[in-house]
């Protein structure tokens, strides 16, 4: 049998007016719910709205309301295709609005099903904006803190790490108040990628490093993290000692050759030149928000790092360096390559001048060559 809009209006109404309680009413209400979605009809979402409309009354009783949209939530939504499932879900939360306090709950799960279709459309800030929607102090600590920590995952993979941050310090303040290690562990998980997004390079390269040794996570978090270690390692300038020690520790670990030669990463503690053709792969680890250029040279940040690198290996051997020579080396242009160097002897990294008239840079050290 197929229904109509009608119909149904029609059935819904007969239920209502000729049965005396809404204990009678509800099983009649049910089986022609079961009804209309056991047959499929082009008319679906509609007849479904309809239902909807009908439930959202004023005369209809909490009691059958509360059940019959607790059916729709959980065993229609979930089964309708992703365009009718939208279509019906928005439809729902805008009738059940008004009388949000009666049904929060109902809500609650509408909102977290609307999240769940546009993330899988990768639609990240409208599935971001469905769970900020949810009065989340209204349920269990655990609830809100893992929909805080929910709707900061999703801002960070829409590449919007600001609107994530308020959330992340939600959760590390009232973490405390759970036992729930799952939250503890998606904190950490969660904090390490904010940071990473602020490019606090050197200081989530040491939160990553806990993260991938950690025995409480699976295998497959520990070497992302790990591989994330890697790549804000290479990234961070500045770092000195911490630096080395981190890519110490790398290469004692057996796991990194599942993304880097340890070849490449050896070169870092030895201070051997890197060539370009040799960073091809690390690119490929970068994320969106790694693959940014510097303000003040126009570069990516890891050809920055790399050339950083190489300026302090051939202080290690050079009493001076051409700077077209330079250029050559890190495949740029020879005014970048000098801004480069430049800015690293203006901040005082390396001890030195650049004599303009000969464009050379030189270096104080006691070795005499030159290139």
């Amino acid at each position: 049998m197929t229904f109509s809009v009608d119909q149904v209006r029609y059935e819904m109404n007969q239920i209502f007016n000729y049965l005396p309680s809404d204990i009678e009413r509800l099983p009649k209400y049910r089986i022609l719910l079961t009804n209309v979605v056991s047959t499929w009809s082009i008319e679906m979402v509609d007849i479904l709205k309809e239902i909807v409309e009908f439930l959202a009354k004023n005369n209809i009783s909490m009691f059958v309301s509360r059940q019959m949209f607790s059916d729709l939530c959980l065993k229609v939504l979930p089964w309708l295709p992703f365009p009718q499932s939208k279509l019906l879900a928005h439809f729902m939360k805008e009738k059940m609005q008004s009388r949000e306090a009666d049904y929060d709950y109902h809500l609650s799960i509408i909102c977290r099903h609307l999240s769940y279709i546009y993330e899988k459309e990768q639609n990240w800030n409208d599935a971001a904006y469905m769970l900020v929607s949810i009065p989340a102090e209204s349920f269990s600590i655990d609830y809100e803190l893992e929909l805080y920590l929910k709707i900061a995952y999703l801002y960070m993979a829409g590449d919007d790490p600001l609107l994530a941050e308020p959330y992340v310090k939600k959760v590390s303040i009232a973490q405390a108040h759970t036992v729930n290690k799952n939250i503890q562990l998606n904190f950490k998980i969660c904090e390490a990628r904010l940071m990473d997004f602020r490019l606090e390079f050197i200081e989530v390269a040491q939160k990553y490093y806990e993260l991938s040794h950690c025995p409480l996570f699976e295998e497959n978090i520990r070497l992302t993290a790990l591989k994330n270690m890697i790549v804000c390692t290479i990234l961070s300038l500045q770092s000195g000692n911490i630096r080395i020690q981190l890519l110490n520790l790398l290469l004692k670990d057996e796991r990194c050759q599942k993304f880097i030669e340890l070849s490449f990463l050896e070169k870092f503690c030895t201070f051997g030149i890197i060539i370009v053709s040799e960073i091809d792969h690390i690119e490929t680890l970068l994320l969106p928000h790694q693959k940014i250029k510097t303000d003040y040279a126009s570069i990516p940040i890891l050809i920055e790092a790399i050339a950083e690198h190489n300026i302090l290996s051939i202080k290690k051997l050079y009493k001076s360096i051409r700077i077209e020579s330079l250029g050559h080396l890190l495949k740029l242009k020879p005014e970048i390559a000098k801004i480069i160097a430049g800015r690293m002897i203006s901040e005082g990294r390396i001890e030195g001048a650049i004599d303009h008239t000969y464009g050379f840079i030189r270096f104080k050290s006691q070795n005499l060559n030159e290139l």
